[in-house]
């Protein structure tokens, strides 16, 4: 049976909310953001896991864990404007209706792909540059403690 997973995402927590495919909510979660914990607890829901979270500064890295263990993983873009009252439960709750809805309008391509290395890489390369640059860029500044006669 297909369950539909809903995940708000924070810096210290997730709260990950699951949605039967008939609508019914059969569960809610709090987890700390480790990715670790965050797969256990993916793992233990039973059935086809289609997973939903929304754009932010840990998608990428959400993405490529959650994707192994998942049928379906969707980012989906933030919508402006959401009307009510808002707490993380009642929006991954939101979010997994919304995907077993098909109501995501924006989806947000996170595929790493055959490149990912490479980026990497070049990511690196460019940090390493800038860093070298930067290092040579500094003045000399004496040592004052030795004083020479």
């Amino acid at each position: 049976m297909d369950k539909y997973i809903g995940i708000d995402v924070h810096a210290a927590s997730c709260t990950i909310a699951v949605v039967d495919a008939r609508g019914k909510q059969t569960g809610s979660h709090v987890v700390a953001t480790n990715g670790q914990e965050i797969v256990e607890c993916l793992r233990a829901i039973p059935g086809q896991r289609h997973v939903c979270f929304e754009e932010g500064t840990q998608s990428g890295w959400l993405y490529e864990i959650l994707e192994p263990h998942a049928v379906e993983v969707v980012v989906a873009g933030v919508e402006a404007g959401r009307r009510g009252p808002k707490d993380d439960k009642r929006d991954a709750f939101g979010l997994a209706e919304d995907l077993r809805q098909g109501a995501i309008k924006t989806r947000v391509f996170k595929n790493g792909g055959p490149y990912k290395a490479l980026r990497e890489l070049a990511r690196t390369h460019r940090m390493v540059v800038r860093d070298v640059v930067r290092t040579k860029n500094c003045p000399i500044i004496p040592n004052l403690s030795t004083t020479s006669p």
